[in-house]
């Protein structure tokens, strides 16, 4: 190796001097270890809608015997008027539920809730504190 007194050209060696074909690799290795996470998350994103699907099946049978147990409460005579109203609308909730699960896929309920997430965020919180409370009530007895 000569040195550039003598009109040589220095050779560029070292961990410093790399030249562009490095860059590229290292270019190359970042785009597609990119493609490779986004078709895991792809694939790992239909098996979790799929075995959703799968488990709906038995939430929606659950719903359906709550709501029919809710509307033989609510049809039956004795007591005040207002719960028997209450519990009447909680079954036709209970119902539309059920229904809108056994009609749609897993991945357009997603769909649906962001949606609703974006319009009504409040809403929405409220909903998830709600449904918190119920839960832990549930939870306790």
């Amino acid at each position: 190796m000569g040195s550039g007194i003598e009109g040589e050209p220095v050779k560029d060696s070292g961990f410093y001097n790399q030249g562009p074909s490095d860059g590229g690799r290292a270019a190359d290795l970042k785009h597609e270890s990119t493609e490779q996470v986004k078709r895991l998350g792809g694939i790992t994103r239909q098996r979790a809608f799929s075995t959703a699907d799968e488990k709906k099946g038995a939430l929606v049978e659950g719903l359906d015997e709550l709501a029919q147990e809710l509307e033989s409460l609510a049809g039956q005579r004795g007591g005040t008027r207002l719960p028997q109203q209450w519990v009447g609308s909680v079954a036709g909730y209970v119902r539309k539920t059920c229904d809108t699960l056994d009609r749609n896929s897993t991945e357009d309920l997603v769909q649906q809730a962001k949606f609703q997430l974006r319009e009504r965020p409040g809403v929405a919180l409220a909903g998830c504190a709600l449904l918190g409370f119920v839960a832990a009530r549930f939870l306790k007895a």
